[in-house]
């Protein structure tokens, strides 16, 4: 029995008449050879023309449903086992939430670094220079056109003298490949370098990272760092290293600087062992104190270092745009080996940002983030001084995290727990380090680029509560 719901809102009648049949086929209701009702009577029976009938069978005809046999009528088709289930296989209905929502809910505070409150972004400045850039191109007739590999060359150009303005590095735009993130980035190197590879990392270091080196099959070998970051001096009986993956600007998550001694025989043992870096300079322009030290890319005369930089720690970290800069060597290589690929990341974005680079808004805002990061960070410092027992916050001049520092060993699953019955979300230092047993017990994470300056007080007195402090 075919029941048709009409009015305003509704499907078109064809298309309910179309579904209630498949169904009633799939499910069995009708079967194999048997003649349905002919276009004319259904029409009748409904009270709807016979166009809206025929167009209906027309459908079921296409997907090979039905079949019309000459001067009989309309039959049904037999169907492959795999159909004969009308059973949905996965529906939801309004009241679903995302599971991440959910774990939410408790959550006053999360003190991650992975996300900023949303007044951070740059709403006015970005809806200019977007807008703009839809002119633009609409202007020169790219709005719809695929566009290549690397990028828009205008966004790498301005890359290039940004680098070499406030990083020291000095590249051509040709060195320059745009991608959607550190996964795409190192995907991309893991593709062109070749997998299984011998990856030297930091310990402790970024877990993604090393997920994504696991993934191409990679070798992790680690090196712990010191307080001046990776000591390459201590790999002399290393052999076979084929990439060091190292953040020397501001380690992650320890966050030293790595001396220009270290910089020097870090370049030196990568020409000597024909092996290349990786320098992740995640969140250089974030320095609170001082003019951000250059980049390892910037003294690299070997031409070993590949430089991976990210807009996502300034606009946003939900603005997934990221870069390589190449070593001059392998930029040739690198094209032809991609030739047949084409951006992944948004054109209008890439000509937003080259917009926001060349007008110096870009410029204000890192110094704007600087400003509001600095404070964040001094309030918590300020609140941990405050406590009875000695909890130290890391020396940080960077970033939006730090490291707190207990006096004694603790069960970090148990205070990241009495921290959230209080509201609070804070972070283990356990998944930095490849081997678990090597984490020091004296750590936790926070970050502070998704709390309010003028919530840091009651987030304290949340923390110092579950912590019985």
């Amino acid at each position: 029995m075919i029941n048709l719901k009409k009015g305003e809102g509704q499907r078109p009648l064809y298309e309910q008449i179309y579904n209630q049949i498949k169904l009633d086929i799939i499910n069995g209701y009708l079967s194999p050879n048997e003649r349905i009702l002919g276009a004319r009577t259904l029409a009748k029976m409904l009270e709807v023309s016979r166009n809206t009938v025929d167009r209906a069978y027309l459908q079921l005809t296409l997907e090979g449903y039905i079949e019309s046999r000459k001067n009989s009528g309309f039959y049904v088709l037999k169907l492959p086992k795999m159909l004969h289930s009308g059973k949905e296989k996965c529906t939801f209905d309004e009241s679903y939430k995302d599971e991440e929502i959910l774990t939410q809910e408790d959550v006053v505070y999360d003190l991650t670094n992975s996300s900023h409150t949303s007044n951070l972004f740059p709403k006015k400045v970005w809806k200019k220079h977007y807008l703009t850039a839809i002119d633009q191109l609409e202007l020169s007739e790219k709005l719809s056109s695929l566009q290549p590999f690397q990028g828009d060359v205008a966004l790498r150009k301005e890359i290039c003298r940004y680098l070499k303005r406030i990083r020291g590095v000095v590249c051509h735009p040709r060195q320059i490949i745009i991608t959607s993130g550190l996964q795409q980035s190192l995907d991309y190197l893991c593709q062109f370098l070749g997998k299984s590879k011998n990856v030297l990392m930091e310990e402790p270091s970024y877990p993604k990272a090393r997920e994504i080196f696991i993934k191409n099959s990679c070798n992790i070998i680690t090196e712990k760092v010191d307080d001046k970051g990776l000591d390459i001096g201590n790999l002399s009986n290393v052999a076979n290293i084929d990439i060091i993956y190292t953040t020397p600007s501001h380690q992650f998550p320890l966050g030293m600087i790595m001396p220009i001694s270290r910089r020097q025989k870090l370049l030196e043992f990568s020409e000597h062992n024909d092996s290349f870096i990786i320098e992740d300079d995640y969140d250089s322009e974030l320095r609170y104190y001082e003019k951000p030290v250059p980049a390892l890319k910037s003294k690299d005369y070997p031409d070993r270092v590949i430089y991976l930089g990210t807009f996502s720690k300034i606009l946003s970290p939900s603005f997934r745009m990221s870069y390589i800069v190449l070593p001059e060597q392998f930029t040739d290589g690198f094209l032809e080996k991609f030739k047949l690929h084409n951006s992944t990341v948004n054109l209008i974005n890439q000509i937003a940002l080259a917009n926001v680079l060349s007008s110096g808004d870009y410029d204000r805002l890192v110094r704007k983030m600087n400003h509001i990061f600095k404070k964040r960070y001094e309030a918590f410092q300020d609140g941990f001084d405050s406590f009875q027992i000695p909890i130290k916050v890391s020396h940080n001049v960077s970033g939006q995290y730090f490291l707190v520092n207990f006096p004694t060993k603790i069960n970090q699953s148990e205070m990241i727990k009495r921290a959230l019955d209080e509201g609070v979300k804070v972070y283990d230092t356990m998944q930095f380090w490849q081997d678990e047993a090597e984490c020091p017990h004296e750590h936790l994470f926070l970050g502070f680029s998704k709390i309010e300056l003028e919530d840091i007080p009651d987030c304290m007195k949340r923390l110092k509560k579950a912590w019985d402090i």
